[in-house]
Formats: structure tokens, C-alpha cells, sequence
């Protein structure tokens, strides 16, 4: 079961923004989401900021290729002494072994001063995020372009270097006494299924585990975003105790398992609603017109048994996806714009 914590419709963001200046970027995250502020990815400062990329450091046998902005295994060579190391460092829990560098993630490290110089009084979270281990799978190649996902051995200690990286965050903000959420990113979950990606739903849905049984050994918060649609019975049935994903243009998928919601929420789960578009959309909406599409969801939850006051204690707003390919000028609107959704909903409250 879950650890219970009220959410109470508190706003926080995915991951990536379309800034080069990490302590602009962190300045962002903690004016709009001062509840639950994040570590900014910056995917247009550097390529080590992609989401693959940001989290293959210390992974045995991956090469960065800066030059010509590419990741991949090199499983041409013996890497028995690589894999050696990293095991051993794995099974003692050595998470600075698997540390973000700032070179990686300089997001994190302008977070962390920002921090240090005191919490926003409203913090009542923290949040951090890896790549999920599917979309890591996928993205990460060997030197011949095979999916590194049909590499048992690299993909494991691709999967427990996530996990690594998510215990890492959690150790490195918890000083700042605040509960600590992690969300995997899937964006590639939605390929489940199709002839694009040849991985079962019980294999995604161990991995996820492992993750999330990392997150938890350190008391953090797991939580699983995916943008696209996806096999949300299998999601809500892993060990995750939240789920964000794109009620703006999937809420109608979602709902179609109230047994399944019903379930997640009735152990502790807690619901992330994406309900901030960041696609072409975006622009023309205005806070009340996503909060009365987000009370015909919620509506439709209750229809199905589950208790508004409940919904409110373990729901949250985010956008609907990362931000990195956006303008600025459009990440500002779309922070501006769940704050403003979150404010609504939180003085809606029963």
C-alpha cells in the first residue's frame, strides 16, 4: 500500500524547459511550482541534456559521442571489467557512483543552491525524475543501432542504473526535509503493444518495479508519467504511487478502467493530471476552460464510486508533457497557466 500523503491539487511540472540558463531555469520551477518544486532538464543547452543521454553516466560500455551527438553500447568489446565494477558498486548501494554530474544535469546542482538559500515557504515536495526503463531501452542503440532493450545483460544494468540515479536524487534532496517524488518517464509506453516494440507489458511492468522498489527503499515517491496512451491497467497495477498522464488529450482513455482507478486510488495512489496542453494547442485556452474539462473527468470518477474529497487529497496538476522543444515565452504561459489551474481547483476544495 502506498504511503498516504494529501496532494490536495498542488502544481508541479515534467521535466524539460526550453532555457539555457540553469539558475533561470530553476527560478522558473520554484515561482510556479513553489509546492512542489522540480530540477529543470535543458535539453537546448547541451545534448548531454536529452533524456537519453542525461542518465547514461556511469552505464558499462556506453559511449557519449559529443562530436556527432550520439549514444550508444560499444558490445564489441570485452566489458567484463566494466560490468564487474558496476555490479559491485550496484549491489553496495554506492549511489554517488551514479550520480548526475553537473556536466549531465547542471539543472539539478542550481536547484540544489537555489534550496540551500531556503525553501519556498508554500514546499511541501520535492520532485526529481529519471527516463523510464522502456523509453531507455528503445532510445539507447549498440554500435550496430540495435535496441539495447534485446541486450539482457546491458538492459539490466541499464534498468538498475536508473534506479541508481533516482536513490541518488532522493539522498541528495532529502536533507532539505521535504518527501521526495521521482517520476519515470515512459514516454515510449504508449508503443507497447505494436509492432514497434517487441517488449511484453510483464517485462515493462518488472522493470518499472525495480525501479519504483528503488525509489521506495529510500522513502521517495514514485511516480510514472506518460504522455500518450498506454496499457493503464498494467500501469496502475505496478508498486508506483502515482500516475501523471495527458488529460487533455487522453482523459476519455484513462477513464475507460474506473475498476482499475478505483483499485490504485483505494491503496493510496494519487492521480497527476496532465491537464496544461503543451502541443499545438496551446495558446488559446484559458484556466477555467481546463477546469471545467477537468470537473467533467472528475465527475465521471465520481459516477464510478470514487469520493470527490478523496480525489482532492490525492490529486495533482502538471502540464501535459515536457517542455524542452517550446519557446520560452510558451513554457512561462503554460507554468502560468496550471498554477492558475491548480489555485482554482485548491480553492474549490471540499
Amino acid at each position: 500500500m502506498c504511503r498516504p500523503h494529501d496532494f490536495n491539487w498542488l502544481a508541479t511540472g515534467i521535466g524539460s524547459l526550453p532555457l539555457t540558463d540553469p539558475e533561470q531555469a530553476a527560478a522558473l520551477a520554484l515561482e510556479y511550482c513553489p509546492e512542489a518544486p522540480l530540477w529543470p532538464q535543458l535539453p537546448q543547452r547541451d545534448f548531454r541534456e536529452h533524456m537519453d543521454v542525461q542518465y547514461s553516466e556511469a552505464l558499462p560500455g556506453c559511449v557519449v559521442d559529443q562530436a556527432n551527438r550520439r549514444v550508444f553500447f560499444d558490445s564489441s568489446k570485452d566489458l567484463t571489467p566494466e560490468l564487474e565494477m558496476f555490479y559491485e558498486r550496484y549491489l553496495a548501494k554506492d549511489y554517488g557512483f551514479f550520480r548526475l554530474t553537473e556536466c549531465y544535469a547542471p539543472g539539478f546542482y542550481a536547484l540544489r543552491r537555489a534550496l540551500q538559500k531556503g525553501l519556498p515557504p508554500r514546499a511541501r515536495f520535492l520532485k526529481g525524475h529519471i527516463t523510464g526503463p522502456l523509453t531507455a531501452g528503445l532510445a539507447f542503440k549498440d554500435e550496430t543501432g540495435r535496441d539495447i532493450v534485446h541486450h539482457p545483460v546491458l538492459y539490466d544494468a541499464v534498468v538498475k542504473g536508473l534506479a541508481m540515479k533516482a536513490a541518488w536524487q532522493i539522498q541528495e534532496l532529502q536533507p532539505f526535509g521535504r518527501p521526495v517524488i521521482i517520476f519515470i518517464d515512459e514516454p515510449a509506453i504508449e508503443s507497447l503493444g505494436s509492432a514497434f516494440c517487441a517488449v511484453s507489458s510483464v517485462t515493462v511492468a518488472e522493470k518499472l518495479n525495480e525501479i519504483i522498489d528503488a525509489i521506495h527503499d529510500l522513502g521517495g515517491i514514485a511516480g510514472l508519467h506518460c504522455c500518450g496512451n498506454a496499457d493503464w491497467p498494467m500501469l496502475f497495477g505496478t508498486r508506483v504511487d502515482m500516475v501523471n498522464f495527458d488529460a487533455f488529450g487522453y482523459l476519455e482513455r484513462v477513464l475507460l478502467y474506473p475498476a482499475d482507478i478505483r483499485k490504485f486510488l483505494g491503496r493510496g495512489g494519487a492521480l497527476a493530471w496532465g491537464i496544461v496542453p503543451t502541443g499545438p494547442s496551446t495558446g488559446s485556452e484559458s484556466a477555467d476552460a481546463l477546469v471545467a474539462r477537468l470537473e467533467g473527468g472528475l465527475q465521471r470518477m465520481e459516477r464510478a464510486g470514487v469520493e470527490r474529497s478523496s480525489l482532492a487529497r490525492q490529486s495533482l496538476i502538471t502540464p501535459s508533457c515536457g517542455m524542452g522543444n517550446l519557446t520560452p515565452e510558451a513554457a512561462v504561459a503554460i507554468l502560468q497557466l496550471a498554477r492558475d489551474v491548480a489555485d482554482r481547483m485548491q480553492s474549490r476544495r471540499p
